[in-house]
């Protein structure tokens, strides 16, 4: 571009309003007035040149002369221009060092006046003349902005799947560890280890006194699993812990030709099924806890009543089912389930009472037996946790 008309060799004044006029880095403006041609020698021109007027400059792309075959040559004072095989001098140019602004330069220029704010609200400020001062600008993120990026820069999103990544149980187990709890469970536990089938999301827990136990604990429960539910364990998703990350387990999924993917660093969404378990179950657990005022010491007991209902209640978000019924294959009867924390009382067996002894003692229910029909209850007369069959329940007092 140029505002010298005398440099045409041809040049059409018609009606230029598809043009955009010119924005000069002191914010004057010029009209585009014309295009044309013009004839650097006797058998070489430049088309497609702007006519602009009040430029004081010759505008000329490094880029578009590429795209005719020069070579460009930049020293500190000029920018020689040669033919191809540069053996031919076309012309020397002095290179310009004064900025002119477009109106997505100067976008960029208010998008920093204006403390940084995101160009989606300064498009809204202008779009609704919601402020006066931002005529003839252009917000356009057309590049990076690297004040915005070293103050703003967040984690990548992880979206939800929308398709299944597992086609059968225990394909890909996901694990996580929780603890030290603030106080430990009555069996004298501090951590939680969580484990969840991607497939059916069906879950278990398993509650340690320190973490060495992680490995010796997931070793039996990958033999009996496998066993139970009749399929091989092909690939488990941990952290980076190093109750998880270490020879013996590493040893252990080579001898078995198990895969052991590992989450990122400081990335937990990357695991984020069994984290979202965690989440849950500790929910779950503090809100049955605080419904009686039931002592902190009966975390874990919580947990994993917490860890029994979801992985009956709960329904797959995509193959609408609940992870009982994914697993085991049928539908599961919830009509026995009972308030946690709720009184109850449990029938005395096993020693011969007098005639007028009372035959129950009291107790509050802990949740439910993972091996046998029966309820687990805390005995308040022995202090003492059972697992009982006959027991009358009363869901409006607690413990």
């Amino acid at each position: 571009m140029t505002g010298n008309m005398r440099m045409f060799s041809s040049i059409d004044n018609d009606d230029f309003t598809g043009y955009d006029n010119i924005t000069f880095g002191d914010n004057s403006k010029g009209r585009v007035k014309g295009l044309g041609k013009i004839a650097i020698s006797n058998d070489l021109s430049i088309s497609n040149v702007l006519l602009v007027e009040s430029l004081n400059f010759n505008l000329l792309s490094i880029a578009q002369l590429c795209d005719l075959g020069f070579i460009c040559t930049f020293s500190i004072d000029d920018v020689v221009i040669t033919s191809v095989d540069g053996s031919n001098l076309v012309f020397k140019v002095k290179p310009l060092t004064t900025c002119l602004f477009s109106k997505s330069s100067m976008g960029w220029l208010w998008h920093r006046r204006l403390a940084h704010v995101g160009m989606t609200q300064l498009n809204r400020l202008l779009k609704h003349d919601l402020v006066r001062g931002l005529k003839e600008v252009k917000f356009e993120k057309d590049k990076l902005c690297s004040a915005c990026q070293a103050g703003k820069q967040v984690a990548n999103t992880h979206p939800r799947k929308s398709q299944m990544s597992t086609c059968r149980p225990l394909e890909l187990l996901h694990m996580d560890i929780f603890g030290p709890t603030t106080y430990e469970s009555i069996g004298g536990n501090s951590y939680c280890l969580v484990i969840v089938d991607d497939f059916s999301r069906f879950s278990w827990v398993f509650f340690l006194h320190d973490k060495s136990s992680v490995f010796d604990t997931s070793k039996s429960f990958a033999i009996l699993a496998q066993n139970q539910f009749e399929n091989d364990i092909k690939k488990v998703r941990s952290d980076n812990g190093l109750e998880f990350k270490n020879a013996r387990v590493d040893e252990y999924c080579d001898d078995k030709g198990i895969k052991h993917e590992f989450s990122s660093k400081y990335t937990p969404e990357q695991n984020g099924l069994v984290e979202r378990k965690n989440r849950t179950l500790i929910e779950m657990a503090r809100s049955m806890l605080l419904e009686y005022d039931i002592s902190h010491s009966f975390w874990a007991e919580a947990i994993n009543t917490a860890c029994y209902a979801s992985s009956r209640l709960y329904c797959h978000r995509l193959l609408k089912k609940t992870p009982y019924e994914l697993l085991i294959g049928r539908k599961l009867n919830i009509s026995y389930f009972r308030v946690f924390g709720c009184k109850c009382n449990i029938l005395k067996k096993g020693s011969r009472l007098s005639k007028f002894e009372k035959k129950c003692d009291e107790a509050f229910l802990l949740g439910y037996s993972s091996n046998s029909k029966a309820y687990r209850v805390y005995n308040k007369t022995h202090e003492i946790v059972e697992e009982v069959y006959d027991v009358e329940f009363d869901e409006t007092n607690g413990s």
